[in-house]
Order: C-alpha cells, then structure tokens, then sequence
C-alpha cells in the first residue's frame, strides 16, 4: 500500500511541474500585452495630439530660457520625468499599461522626430533697433 502512496503522489508532481510554467508564461503574456497595448495606445494618441495641436501652431513646444542658451523640453524628457516621478511616489507599483503608454509617448518623440536629440541650443542672434 505504501508504494501505492507514493507512486500515486508522483503521479501529483509532474502536474505541478507543469502547472507552474503554464502560470508563468499566461502572467508572463498578460503583461506583455498590457505594456504593448499601452505602448501601442500611448503612440498613437501622442501623434494624434501632436498633429492637432503643435503642428497646426495650436500648442508651442517648451522651451526653458537661460541667456544664450534654451533647453528644449521634448516629450521623451517629460516622459522620463513622468515615469521617475511615478517611481519615486509609487516604488513597488507602477502599472504595467501606465508604463506602456509613457513608453509609446517617449517612442513617438524619438521615432517621429529627427531633432530628438537637440535638447541645449544656443539662441540664434536677433537685431534690435
């Protein structure tokens, strides 16, 4: 009887075994999916937004005024800013859709935009009379 136990408790072992990387990867695809909704949502809304409103002069982009010098506030900056001040408020939680759609923001920026990387630049010089 005794091996009976024990071979019937094996028996148990190899389901859970089974179990648990089928748990892994359906967590594991959940996730992947909401980051990649978000990401996909979080472009497409960006574009949609910078289409209506900056490039019809609606909305100006952001520039910070330091003499000769203004540093241009890109979306992907804000964006970083945005996920570090989620972080710091929130550590242990950051919503798996929430980081999807700042992500697709930050991608818009850098994707759609060839002057990404121009954040400091020196003021063109204007005549005054």
């Amino acid at each position: 009887m005794t091996e009976l136990n024990h071979y019937s408790s094996e028996n148990k072992r190899p389901k859970v075994k089974m179990m648990l990387p089928a748990v892994v990867l359906v967590t594991s695809f959940y996730y992947s999916l909401s980051f990649t909704g978000g990401v996909i949502i979080g472009y497409l809304l960006c574009k949609v937004f910078c289409t209506a409103f900056v490039h019809n002069g609606k909305i100006d982009g952001i520039f910070l005024d330091f003499g000769k010098w203004e540093i241009h506030l890109h979306h992907w900056i804000i964006g970083i800013v945005l996920l570090g001040i989620i972080w710091v408020i929130d550590r242990y939680y950051l919503p798996t859709f929430l980081l999807g759609i700042i992500s697709g923001i930050i991608i818009q920026d850098i994707y759609d935009y060839n002057d990404w990387y121009k954040v400091i630049t020196k003021k063109e010089e204007t005549a005054t009379n």
